[in-house]
């Protein structure tokens, strides 16, 4: 057997059903493969953190076309996947194209929004933050800890704001709300007993150096009952 015949033999094996891309994510990777793998590095750093947990209930809250979610169902022992976003072609195009058990997407404003009323397990929320208006900031924390256990955790990503002066005309405009490292620290602490961040340049995380980080991640634990002396 040689190698035209071996391939033939195992090829059928890694075939599957085309998955037709979303036209953001298309755009994406046409404009940039490098920020289609970015986007992807993001997820993958967030189920990660779900790895040794059963049965979970993930909440992404500002899911886009949903692509990320098929990557935390495929790869994570979860119970439910819900994807919200108030962008309705998004949200068409996912219900459309992503239809799998266990994984659904809601279209609508999730500020305030009780997804998962007992609490879900993991609030994973990923380039979202720097579109909410700064007088929005509390109500967009409380909506991610009101759909958390007491043992949930919580997965934040945005861009570092060093970064600004380098983004794109259309970034400059939709990102109104940047944080750097510290920002985001203290923000995510007033509603998390743990805050751990990470910083992230292309696909590489680590810790440290974080002004010449591109991207900042952050993973709060232990949700705070009370903020201000008021109940979250």
């Amino acid at each position: 057997m040689d190698t035209q015949d071996r391939w033939n033999e195992v090829k059928h094996q890694l075939e599957g059903e085309p998955l037709t891309l979303s036209p953001k994510m298309s755009a994406t990777l046409q404009s940039s493969g490098n920020g289609f793998l970015f986007i992807l590095a993001r997820y993958k750093f967030a189920l990660k953190m779900m790895a040794n947990r059963k049965n979970l209930k993930v909440l992404d809250l500002g899911c886009n076309d949903g692509l990320g979610d098929l990557m935390i169902l495929q790869n994570c022992h979860c119970e439910q996947v819900i994807g919200v976003d108030f962008d309705k072609d998004a949200i068409r195009w996912a219900n459309e194209n992503l239809k799998q058990d266990k994984l659904s997407f809601v279209q609508g404003n999730f500020m305030g929004m009780d997804v998962f009323p007992r609490g879900g397990d993991c609030v994973v929320s990923l380039d979202v933050i720097e579109h909410i208006p700064v007088e929005q900031e509390d109500m967009y924390f409380q909506t991610v800890c009101r759909n958390l256990k007491d043992d949930g955790f919580a997965v934040i990503g945005t861009p570092n704001v060093t970064m600004v002066p380098y983004s794109s005309p259309w970034n400059k405009i939709a990102h109104i709300n940047n944080y750097d490292q510290k920002r985001l620290y203290d923000a995510m602490s007033r509603y998390f007993e743990n805050v751990f961040i990470f910083g992230m340049n292309d696909e590489v995380l680590h810790t440290g150096m974080y002004p010449m980080t591109c991207y900042i991640m952050a993973l709060g634990c232990g949700k705070k009952r009370r903020i201000d002396g008021k109940p979250v």
